[in-house]
This record gives structure tokens, C-alpha cells and sequence, in this order.
């Protein structure tokens, strides 16, 4: 295919994420299309595990060390503005060689998590677009660090693309920013399944993402408990992703809780969905606030009947009338057990005919070709517009600030070290666990030789969570869980605050190594009498 017949333009694209996500995947999809028409140069960051994707299609590809620049909301320090703004400064200084080395004329940045590749092309005085994928508040809970230094370097962009009209219309309320529309485009070929005109459909569905609250599995899990009681005990919903050990640990236990192993299943993360597409009738979009969805296109393309929250680029894809899926209301599982229900329920033949609209939409609005060429199209006005617009005096504002902070240390290496220093206390107490359950013996036996029977657990990472997975089948009980940062689980779990009494609850067990001390003191000011650590439980089986 053909998207331009000038001169090959130099074109440098920066790759944001570690891993392929939807962001990763749609600029290799576009990547494989244009490295004809243009000549490619990618730069990804030191970390990250996609060097071979891109060196497969004979690209070439630069590792630079740079940061993402977002924190959960309500976490922005002066410390992370300062880093974030003198580790972005650092990083276009490394990437400028670059630039120069392989004559790049323009900085495609794939996403909006950092900055340094703007600050390089004011730099290298050479457009950039931008290419806004993210809902950091709306979808992710999160925050920019330096949010007014993003907004101007978004303005100072010689071009702003977002991936949907929903994207688009928040950044321009938000930020005030003139962006183009343009919806991905995906290699059809790849995902398009030929449809038959009688399908066969049977009560199964998929979820695939990555396994975080955000994208609403939890919602998935209680619509199908409200499905199981009206009687729908066959259906199969395929849970498919990676996430976080934590959170996917406590969807599990409520699955298990529930009596819903025959019904869900959570399987891990899957690069090619083809095969399990094929065995499902129905995909679901549980996302909030979702600025595309590429599953949903990719499920349009591969004949499934697509469900999904009547919200931000998913109910663009599908439609507020439902002319291409079924919607339902966003974080409500009965809603959303009601939407299943009628897609189970709906004519055979009325399923035939809306796969059919949902596939034909699908390719014909996200397909590669019209995406090339569109793009091509920014590229050459962006090259024929370019000037300066006050470039010059942001660049000077941003040099002469590093100027005063690039020797300011402060707390560059805090996460790294404290994740080390906690699995450092942690190995003996797992090994000794590990002794303690080799020679058939149980940490419930403490507790019954103490006369506990009802327990709240203080912690819940890793450790925590293997106690609750030990005592869950024995005469112990847990009542409560406490954490005073329990992130993703307290969507699924209910955690017990610290000062609040509980009268049917024996004692505390803190599984917190590092500040156990602290903690054990702080509970017993709050009035809890019984509060004994992990460390206690384990010592006692050297004299039982």
C-alpha cells in the first residue's frame, strides 16, 4: 500500500510503556503499514521488554532511561516535582544525540506519560505530535505530576491527536486544547473473523484487560453471582489478563466465596486472543471511563456480541442507542446481569444481524489504511507549519529551573530501596513458615492452644495474605482486615478502621515486618488489649 508518494521523512517514535498494552500494540500495528513510506526510528525506554517486536520489522530502536510522570491522585509532592522535572531534562539531554544521529525531522510521542521528548524537540528546535491515549483522572485515578508544565508543553505541540471524540471533548474542557480526532487503526486482517449467517451462540463471555478496579472485573464477578441466582448456572465468563498479585488474589477468594468456581474463571495474560475469541459468544467492556477500547473493536471485528459500561469511548463504539452492543450502567452489577441477560436472551437471528453492523463499523471506522494516511497527512502539515510560537522562552523557563535543582537528590531511589528492604525482612519469616508447615503443623494451632477464634488481620501484602489463605479452612476466623494503605483490594474486601472497635474479634495478628513494633503499640493506644505479631506466632513453634 501506498500512503504518500513524497520524500521518506525521518520520524522518531517514542514507546512509553514497558510492556505491549493497547498503546504498544496500535503503534506496532501503524508501524508495520508505514516503515515503507517513512524512515522509523523508536525509542523506548531501558526497562522495558520490546526491543524484538520492533527489531523483527527491521526498525530501528534506542533505550533511553526515563520515568513515567504520574502519581495516584492526591500524592504530588515538591520532592516528585522536582525529580520528575529534572529526570525529563536528563533524558531529552540523552535523546538529543540520537536526533542528530539519525537526522529525525519529527518526534511522534505515543502517549502522555512524560515529557522528555518534547522538551528534546524544543531542543532540536523540530516539531513534535502528540499523541494523547490517557484519561489519568477520569479512567486511572491518577495525576500528572507537573501538570502545568504538560499543559504547556501540549500547547507548544505542533500537533494534538486523541483517540476518540470523548478523549478529545475532556481535554479541551479540561486543558483548553485544540486536539484532532483520529481513531486508531488496526491490521483488519489480523482480527476479522468471516461470519457465518447462523451463528451458534452459547452463554459464554470474555473480559480481557489488564485486572485492576478500574476496569470493572469486580463488576463482572457480582453480575455473574446475580446471574448463577435467576438461574443462569451455566454461563462461563473467562476473565483474561495480567494485574496486580494483590488484587487478583482478592477477586479469587471472593469467587471462591461466592461458590462461582464453575462459573469464572481468571486466566492469565494472553498476546493473541484469536482462539479464545472463537470460544466465547459474548465480549465485555467493563472499563471506567475507557478512552477507546480496542478490545471492543477487536471483539466487533472477531464476530463476538460486544457488552459494555454506557460510558467514554465505549459507549462511542458501540453507540448510544445500542446500534452495535449492549450498554449498561457503569459500576452497577445488576445493570450490567441485565444486559447479559437480555444479550442471552436476544433472537438468534437478531444477534446474526447486529455482529454483522458491529463488524462492518469496526472495519470500515478503525482501519489501518485511512489511519496512515491521515497521519501521513499531520505529519506534512505539521513539517509545513512549524515555527517557533514561543517555543524559545518555555525552553529557557524549563533550562534555567534544572539549573537550580539538577544536584537536589531527594528521594530518587525511595521505592526501589524499600521494596528490597522489605522482602529483605521478609525471607526469614517465609522460610521459617515454610519449616513450620514441612513438619505438618499449621500457625492455626498457635491460636487454638491460645484460645483465639475470631481474628483480624493488620497488613494485608504478601504476607498477610498468605495467613488469611492458611487459617481460611481451619476453626479460625477472620473477621476483620485492617491496612492504612490497602489499595486495589478494599474494592473487594471491606477493611476495618483503626479506631473503631470490635467486640467479637479475639486479637489482632500484624503482619507488617517492617514497623511491626510501632504498629502493635499504636493498636493497643487504640484500646486493643490483644494485639500479638506475625514474628510472635512463628517463635512460638520452636517450644510447641
Amino acid at each position: 500500500m501506498s500512503c504518500s508518494n513524497t520524500k521518506k521523512k525521518n520520524i522518531m517514535y517514542v514507546f512509553n510503556d514497558t510492556d505491549f498494552g493497547g498503546a504498544g500494540q496500535s503503534l506496532l500495528d501503524i508501524l508495520t503499514k508505514i516503515k515503507n513510506q517513512i524512515n522509523p526510528t523508536v525509542v523506548i525506554r531501558d526497562d522495558a521488554n520490546v526491543l524484538d517486536k520492533f527489531t523483527q520489522l527491521g526498525i530501528k530502536c534506542y533505550k533511553i532511561h526515563f520515568n513515567i510522570d504520574y502519581v495516584k491522585m492526591g500524592t504530588v509532592d515538591e520532592d516528585k516535582r522536582i525529580q520528575d522535572i529534572k529526570q525529563s531534562y536528563e533524558a531529552a539531554l540523552e535523546l538529543l544525540p540520537v536526533i542528530q544521529k539519525e537526522k529525525i525531522e519529527l518526534i511522534h510521542i505515543n502517549s502522555s506519560i512524560n515529557n522528555f521528548a518534547a522538551i528534546a524537540a524544543l531542543k532540536a528546535k523540530i516539531p513534535y505530535v502528540w499523541h494523547i491515549r490517557e484519561l489519568m483522572e477520569e479512567h486511572y485515578k491518577c495525576e500528572f505530576i507537573n501538570q502545568e508544565l504538560k499543559i504547556s508543553l501540549y500547547k507548544k505541540a505542533d500537533k494534538l491527536i486523541t483517540i476518540s471524540d470523548y478523549v478529545k471533548s475532556v481535554y479541551y474542557k479540561k486543558y483548553g486544547v485544540e486536539t484532532i480526532k483520529l481513531y486508531d487503526g488496526l491490521s483488519i486482517e489480523r482480527f476479522k473473523k468471516e461470519l457465518s449467517t447462523r451463528g451458534k451462540f452459547d452463554n459464554t463471555f470474555l473480559v480481557a484487560s489488564m485486572i485492576t478496579p478500574e476496569k470493572g472485573q469486580f463488576d463482572v464477578i457480582r453480575a455473574a453471582d446475580i446471574l448463577v441466582s435467576r438461574g443462569y448456572d451455566r454461563i462461563k465468563i473467562l476473565i483474561v489478563g495480567a494485574g496486580a498479585r494483590n488484587y487478583v488474589w482478592a477477586l479469587k477468594k471472593y469467587i471462591n466465596k461466592k461458590k462461582l468456581t464453575e462459573n469464572v474463571f481468571i486466566l492469565p495474560f494472553h498476546n493473541d486472543l484469536a482462539q479464545l475469541r472463537s470460544q466465547v459468544s459474548y465480549t465485555i467492556t467493563s472499563s471506567q471511563n475507557e478512552a477507546l477500547g480496542r478490545v471492543t473493536i477487536e471483539a466487533m471485528l472477531a464476530g463476538n456480541i460486544v457488552i459494555g459500561a454506557r460510558s467514554g469511548g465505549t459507549l462511542e463504539i458501540i453507540g448510544s442507542k445500542e446500534e452495535r452492543g449492549f450498554l449498561y450502567e457503569l459500576h452497577n452489577s445488576e445493570s450490567l446481569a441485565d444486559a447479559m441477560e437480555r444479550a442471552m436472551k436476544f433472537e438468534d437471528e437478531k444477534k446474526d444481524e447486529l455482529r454483522l453492523t458491529a463488524q462492518k463499523y469496526a472495519e470500515s471506522t478503525f482501519n489501518s489504511k485511512s489511519y496512515c494516511e491521515e497521519l501521513i497527512k499531520i505529519y506534512d502539515d505539521a513539517l509545513l507549519m512549524f515555527k517557533d510560537n514561543g517555543r524559545d522562552k518555555l525552553l529557557h523557563f524549563i533550562e534555567e529551573y534544572y539549573k537550580t535543582i539538577k544536584d537536589n537528590n531527594r528521594n530518587e531511589m525511595n521505592i526501589p530501596v524499600n521494596s528490597y528492604k522489605k522482602a529483605a525482612l521478609a525471607y526469614p519469616i517465609v522460610l521459617k513458615w515454610l519449616e513450620i508447615r514441612q513438619n505438618g503443623h499449621s500457625l492455626s494451632e498457635y491460636l487454638e492452644y491460645k484460645g483465639v477464634r475470631n481474628i483480624a488481620i493488620y497488613g494485608m501484602g504478601a504476607l498477610g495474605r498468605r495467613l488469611y489463605d492458611e487459617l481460611e479452612n481451619s476453626s479460625i476466623r477472620v473477621r476483620y482486615l485492617m491496612d492504612k494503605n490497602p489499595d486495589d483490594i478494599s474494592s473487594v474486601f471491606e477493611f476495618k478502621e483503626i479506631g473503631k472497635k470490635m467486640s467479637d474479634v479475639d486479637t489482632i495478628v500484624v503482619t507488617v515486618i517492617s514497623s511491626q513494633d510501632q504498629i502493635i503499640d499504636e493498636l493497643k493506644k487504640c484500646g486493643y488489649d490483644c494485639v500479638i505479631g506475625l514474628n510472635e506466632i512463628l517463635d512460638s513453634y520452636d517450644i510447641i
